[in-house]
């Protein structure tokens, strides 16, 4: 599957046309200032089905399993489907405004990293807008933003991520959108708060025409199982000849997150005009970028995930450095047997 970037490169629009839509389309990261941070992001089209549960005293909703609004997702092998149904919580809160509803279907995640989808669709039973088609080249997504969009989880700290919007079922009035975060420290069960603005439609000259104004704000219960088993670090390695050490490891069925340490500092120049110089681009493919990451199977094969995000925090005479994020599927780690980070592997046992 190819991500959404390289995607991107195969629509007819100038390069910059295209560097400017992918950049819309995937949204915003989360900074902390003096951090650095990259995307990727890989998606799959399927269908979801639903579930009818009681909620409180007689009153019912329906909800859709987490494995099978993942399905549209990472993929819907049986497999696939049962591992997210143990590490996933159907969620169900919504808010409506504008005559438009969006609703949080399902949550996944694991230590660090985490994955929402939402479904919008309009009271009347009319689809969002005529002739809405996914992007050619793109794997179904479509060209779709909000002006705003955001969750809030109440911990301080940086995260990265992407989010876009893809069509799970094109017999229903719905549309999802998805969200997927990494974040830079734990996360711990609460109360989520999600904010969105204004969603809009890219025309084929760039300009955004609005689908549905409004405000829309959802508050649902943040938790699921853990899932992150911790690997044995600790160790030493070279990095672009500079000394690392590895600090921490942990990978679940959904993503991997590396901490580890550089004995060198980043030097990072002031930005102009909020643009990257090309030395700062330089020192993060040396700190960052350029560490290479793999996942090695138990049937002799392995994936690489050397392009993943991640942060750099320059300290006196060393650099602490983050590298991870979701994958593009969910593993089972009873298949995987070591991760491979910067030429030290490091076995996989999983719980």
């Amino acid at each position: 599957m190819k991500t959404y970037r390289q995607s991107m490169d195969e629509l007819h629009f100038t390069q910059e046309e295209k560097r400017e839509l992918a950049d819309r389309l995937m949204a915003g990261e989360v900074r902390r200032p003096g951090r650095v941070r990259s995307l990727r992001r890989t998606v799959a089209v399927g269908a979801a089905a639903a579930l009818l549960m009681t909620m409180g005293a007689g009153a019912a909703m329906v909800l859709t399993p987490a494995g099978e609004v993942f399905a549209s997702v990472f993929g819907g092998s049986p497999a696939q489907t049962e591992i997210v149904d143990q590490m996933g919580m159907p969620i169900g809160a919504s808010d409506t405004d504008g005559g438009v509803t969006i609703t949080a279907d399902a949550i996944i995640g694991d230590t660090y990293s985490y994955a929402i989808v939402y479904s919008i669709a309009r009271d009347d039973g009319q689809p969002l807008a005529e002739d809405l088609e996914p992007i050619d080249n793109t794997g179904g997504l479509l060209p779709l933003t909000f002006e705003q969009s955001d969750t809030y989880l109440g911990v301080m700290g940086g995260a990265h991520g992407s989010g876009y919007f893809y069509d799970a079922d094109p017999a229903d009035n719905a549309v999802q959108y998805v969200e997927m975060m990494t974040l830079d420290t734990p996360i711990e069960p609460g109360v989520a708060t999600a904010k969105f603005q204004n969603l809009y439609l890219h025309g084929e000259d760039m300009e955004r025409i609005p689908l549905a104004e409004g405000k829309w704000k959802l508050r649902f219960q943040f938790q699921f199982p853990d899932s992150g088993v911790s690997l044995a670090a600790g160790q030493t390695f070279q990095l672009n000849g500079m000394e690392a050490a590895l600090d921490a490891v942990t990978v679940s069925p959904l993503s991997i997150q590396v901490d580890y340490t550089v004995r060198e500092q980043f030097q990072l120049e002031d930005q102009e005009n909020g643009k990257m110089s090309a030395s700062n681009s330089a020192q993060v493919k040396k700190f960052l970028s350029s560490l290479p990451i793999s996942v090695n199977f138990t049937d002799g094969t392995s994936r690489d995930f050397t392009s993943l995000g991640g942060s750099v925090d320059p300290e006196e005479g060393k650099t602490v450095c983050q590298k991870g994020g979701v994958f593009g599927e969910i593993l089972d780690l009873s298949a995987v047997e070591s991760v491979t980070v910067g030429g030290v592997t490091l076995p996989v046992k999983a719980e």
